[in-house]
């Protein structure tokens, strides 16, 4: 067209207004026109208004032949109905509010992301691929053909099924406690009723706990049943043909001190009760002279001794009094060596030891400055004490052999130690 000769005839501002409203793609074509304008020939006002009669047709003709070729409203890009999924819908690859994800076409009931847009789960019912052994949805439990896990039940994977299985431990290995190695039934074990090596008892007896161990200490009752509270109980010791009453500390140092009053202010008793005489009575029941092992141990043991609880053995009948820690099961290890003036704990006192060569403890606070007494301290011997209605030491005092003397004391086990 830019090699043909056209006059224009000049555009009033009313008119070129109205062009600049035409699409982008007329404007253009106008422009294009005034190019070639520029390259034919002069634009003077003078032969712009000899040829005004043509211009019109020129430029509507132009007009129409560029709407025919240009019109971008109905340019196609490409149709994608049939591939997208509609913006803002599970599908599309956005994740839009009420969907957990989306994956687009990779969508699938077996993929992370499920056709719904949630991601897949173990529980959803829908199997994973890869991830997945099995999901029964609601249905899967521990004890059923797919676990809480997503996996198949089999023997050796800790999970009783039940019906199917007598026995899981995940060992399997037919050992004490343990499981056969086809999960058909269990291997010996405690509560079978059968007294096995590993045993000290299995039964329904009393003396027989659930650990299959003998009730002998409070410790060991405390171990069975750490919720017990603390109070009069029967033990059974193994020395012993039938059981002894005790009070069992459940509270203090984690619980388990037994503590056994013995009383033997009677017609039998052949007086003086030195400390190795009392330690030879507490070996009757499988027990030593008392011994307070820490500062609770030792609070709690006043509070016992000075409350009516568990009947005293031996022969006598006073159910309480400060006279049962009158003697201790701790001694100087050498005759006329002490620890004249200094706390009575083993870290400033270490002369002195239990009997069981345990830990012990009387007191950080030095109350008799003048004790113990290096002249009168003997091996094996007791001191005698006395005590404030705290449960605090009130003062202590060595004595000539066979030392301090009670017609009561206490015995304890031994077996449970400070934590």
């Amino acid at each position: 067209m830019c090699g043909t000769n056209i006059i224009l005839k000049p555009v009033k501002p009313a008119m070129m207004m109205n062009l600049r409203m035409i699409h982008g793609v007329a404007l253009l074509g106008v422009l294009g026109l005034g190019g070639c304008l520029q390259a034919d020939g002069p634009t003077d006002d003078s032969s712009s208004g000899a040829s005004s009669s043509s211009t019109g047709p020129a430029s509507s003709e132009t007009g129409s032949e560029t709407g025919s070729t240009t019109d971008l409203s109905t340019t196609d890009a490409g149709d994608t109905s049939s591939t997208t999924a509609p913006s803002g819908s599970c599908g599309d690859g956005v994740v839009d509010p009420g969907e957990e994800c989306d994956d687009a076409a990779a969508n699938a009931d077996d993929a992370a992301c499920t056709a719904a847009c949630l991601r897949n789960t173990c529980g959803d019912g829908k199997l994973w691929s890869g991830h997945e052994d099995c999901d029964d949805g609601p249905a899967n439990a521990d004890s059923a053909t797919c676990t809480g896990a997503c996996t198949v039940a089999a023997c050796g994977d800790g999970k009783l099924q039940a019906g199917v299985e007598a026995c899981d431990d995940g060992v399997n290995d037919g050992a004490y406690g343990s499981c056969s190695a086809d999960c058909s039934a269990r291997a010996a074990h405690c509560g079978d009723g059968l007294l096995d090596p590993e045993e000290e008892c299995d039964s329904e007896d009393p003396s027989c706990l659930g650990t299959c161990r003998v009730a002998s200490s409070c410790l060991r009752v405390h171990e069975a049943e750490p919720e017990l509270p603390s109070g009069v109980r029967t033990i059974y010791p193994l020395v012993l043909t039938n059981g002894v009453e005790v009070y069992c500390d459940m509270v203090s140092d984690g619980g388990g001190y037994t503590l056994l009053k013995v009383d033997i202010d009677s017609a039998v008793n052949d007086l003086p009760y030195p400390a190795k005489k009392a330690e030879t009575k507490c070996a009757e029941f499988g027990m030593h002279l008392f011994i307070p092992r820490s500062p609770d141990h030792l609070l709690a043991a006043h509070a016992i001794a000075t409350t009516p609880n568990a009947a005293p053995q031996g022969g006598g009948l006073k159910t309480f009094g400060q006279d049962y820690l009158q003697i201790l099961g701790i001694y100087p290890q050498k005759a006329g060596v002490s620890c004249l003036g200094k706390p009575l704990v083993p870290s400033n006192c270490p002369q002195w030891a239990a009997s069981d060569g345990g830990p012990w403890y009387i007191s950080k606070v030095i109350t008799n400055a003048s004790e113990p007494d290096p002249a009168d301290a003997c091996a094996g011997c007791s001191m005698i004490y006395t005590w404030n209605p705290n449960g605090s030491v009130k003062s202590y005092k060595t004595l000539p052999a066979p030392g301090g003397s009670s017609l009561r004391f206490m015995c304890d086990v031994g077996d449970k130690r400070p934590e």
